[in-house]
């Protein structure tokens, strides 16, 4: 029972976070089908931070740069759909399922390339990084991570910039009605893309 709610909290945790990026996306007007291959690309940013990093590492550091690997292969790979979506008008929904077709076949060839390149005999699409992954628990021995307080508390903020502050009106104004709020001096394309950025960090951070 107590596995049970502990594998319900970290998938919640997960859910959590990539939907509220798809919450940014989705208010400035770009619908992101491709959160699930951000969410492969934020988790192979921090599993190779986890995988490279020396035994000796605190665990401190091992969270915090695994972290912002993972948010900044997150917001690099959105930049696919921002450009696609914002720049060159194509279908969000095409764009969205290719990018969840390359990201899982991208890091696929990417960790087995890294695999080869250590050892010609292991052609394998693993990355070990048990003892970096200890880091992230709150207890030991159990599946309670930091990402469960951080989530909450993404949740929070994510409510107050979305709902209670002017760029998260400005980010609706330009979902609902983009023509309007150009007329009233709002950067329509700088919005969509914080939007569709912002969904790639939270993505990317729910991947790893």
């Amino acid at each position: 029972m107590i596995l049970l709610i502990q594998y319900t909290l970290v998938f919640t945790c997960v859910l959590m976070l990539v939907a509220l990026g798809g919450c940014f996306s989705e208010h400035s007007g770009v619908i992101n089908i491709g959160l699930e291959g951000i969410m492969v690309f934020g988790a192979l940013g921090g599993a190779l931070v986890m995988s490279s990093l020396p035994a000796g590492t605190a665990g401190f550091l091992d969270v915090i740069l695994s972290i912002l690997a993972a948010m900044a292969l997150g917001i690099l790979y959105s930049l696919l759909l921002a450009v696609a979506a914002i720049n060159f008008k194509a279908d969000q929904t095409l764009v969205g399922t290719a990018m969840n077709l390359l990201g899982t076949a991208a890091a696929t060839v990417i960790v087995k390339a890294i695999n080869t390149s250590a050892n010609p005999n292991n052609p394998s699409s693993t990355l070990q990084y048990i003892s970096a992954k200890k880091s992230f628990l709150l207890v030991d021995g159990y599946e309670f991570s930091w990402f469960m307080p951080l989530a909450v508390a993404l949740l929070i903020l994510a409510y107050v910039i979305l709902y209670k502050t002017k760029f998260g009106l400005r980010l609706m104004a330009c979902g609902e009605h983009p023509q309007a709020a150009a007329s009233v001096g709002i950067n329509v394309f700088r919005m969509r893309y914080a939007g569709v950025m912002i969904s790639g960090l939270l993505g990317g951070l729910g991947g790893l």
